[in-house]
């Protein structure tokens, strides 16, 4: 595409959504203003797919109660994480873990708003087998995978219906809960990463939760969870035990579109009402897709090193290069779980101050191997290994690691 055309799209693309942006018909003088500034102060800045979505002004706007300064922040930092995670080339250059097809969830239908439908299958989820085949991280992928995926649903059923602004709602199923399976460490980190990567980018998308067939094991599990909903979110839940949710459930949605184990008139060609032709439910995973066992040997290897960090903190071994061309090489394993893990740079001069991030931090888990890596020293000056574990608000982490600089004529000189 040459500039003219470029900028021709470009500016056919803009006023197309100056005509679709979403208002809802009740907005108040004060919160209109405040959706239209914050749209003449990002619009430039957002990717062309963000600019395809009517409702990304006023999602934020709502979500920081109409303070400008505030959703302009929110939504900068939105497009900065889109780009860091390359979500908007997720559904095309993404493919997701043989195994995640065995987190049980499925797009039902629409609601009679023409609103979307997800299931979710939460009690009957192998949390043990999935969790013991996918780290979290790469398990928060995949759900940022089909929350895309349904945003592209929704953008063609708003094409379709002509109704703009839509949003989804979750019938999630607890019936099967156990308590095993309410207290998983890694079901819960799971659910907390997704729970912040989801209401930090994707406010007001939530239409309504149902919570089905609840037990005293579910209420252990949101004892936990409810901490890091936020309050918008938390209002949005009604919670059921085994009576009462079907009749609410069909107040919203047509029991023609629904299965029938939900309330619907749906079954499989054989009469079966679990509609398993087109609805994933929980399974066993199979042991094929478990990490290999991995017996963790660092802690006895000769000149390793032991190093603890604390919740809500980082610890660093820095190393000076005295010239360029040397190798900062590591090993390193963790007792349990992930630590993140980064490399910077710093010359080694009173004139400068400032960090270079050489290696980006990443959450690395060594359940199935130590973490080896090695990085040539363009420049002499200071290398700095980080342990970064502020993330967690619960675990400590403790480390083995070899690290140390090595000369081109394989002199080792660990710290």
């Amino acid at each position: 595409m040459d500039d003219i055309s470029e900028k021709h799209f470009l500016s056919c693309t803009e006023k197309s959504f100056i005509t679709q942006m979403y208002l809802p018909d009740n907005i108040k003088p004060q919160e209109r203003r405040a959706v239209e500034e914050l749209r003449r102060r990002i619009f430039d800045d957002l990717p062309l797919k963000l600019k395809d979505d009517d409702s990304i002004f006023y999602r934020f706007c709502k979500a920081r109660d109409f303070v400008i300064e505030d959703a302009e922040a929110m939504l900068r930092k939105h497009i900065h994480w889109r780009e860091e995670h390359k979500i908007d080339k997720i559904l095309t250059e993404y493919t997701p873990q043989e195994v995640c097809q065995y987190a049980p969830t499925s797009f039902l239908c629409f609601d009679k708003s023409g609103d979307l439908i997800r299931y979710f299958d939460f009690g009957n989820t192998d949390v043990k087998g999935l969790f013991n085949s996918i780290r979290p991280i790469d398990f928060l992928k995949y759900c940022l995978y089909v929350v895309e995926q349904d945003s592209e649903i929704l953008k063609e059923q708003s094409k379709k219906i002509g109704r703009q602004g839509m949003q989804s709602t979750f019938i999630c199923n607890f019936e099967n809960l156990t308590f095993a399976k309410a207290t998983h460490k890694k079901t819960l980190e799971a659910a907390i990463l997704f729970l912040k990567a989801f209401q930090d980018n994707y406010p007001e998308r939530i239409k309504r939760m149902y919570h089905i067939n609840g037990s005293v094991y579910y209420t252990m599990l949101m004892s936990v969870l409810k901490t890091f909903i936020a309050s918008p979110l938390l209002q949005k839940i009604t919670i059921y035990g085994t009576e009462g949710w079907k009749e609410d459930v069909l107040k919203q949605i047509d029991g023609s579109c629904l299965p029938a184990f939900l309330g619907g008139v749906l079954t499989d060609p054989d009469g079966n009402p679990q509609c398993r032709t087109f609805v994933c439910h929980g399974r066993k995973v199979p042991e094929k897709y478990y990490f290999t066992n991995y017996e963790k040997k660092l802690s006895k290897a000769p000149g390793a090193k032991k190093i603890n960090v604390t919740r809500f903190s980082k610890e660093e071994i820095s190393f000076e290069v005295q010239e360029a061309g040397w190798n900062l090489e590591w090993e390193f394993e963790t007792k349990n779980r992930d630590i993140g893990f980064a490399v910077y740079f710093k010359e080694n001069s009173p004139n400068v101050s400032h960090c270079i991030e050489l290696v980006p931090k990443q959450r690395i888990e060594t359940c199935y191997g130590p973490e080896k890596g090695l990085f040539k020293c363009q420049k002499a000056g200071i290398y700095t290994i980080v342990f970064d574990n502020s993330y967690s608000w619960m675990y400590p982490k403790e480390i083995y690691y070899i690290a140390g600089i090595k000369s081109p004529i394989d002199v080792v000189n660990y710290n």
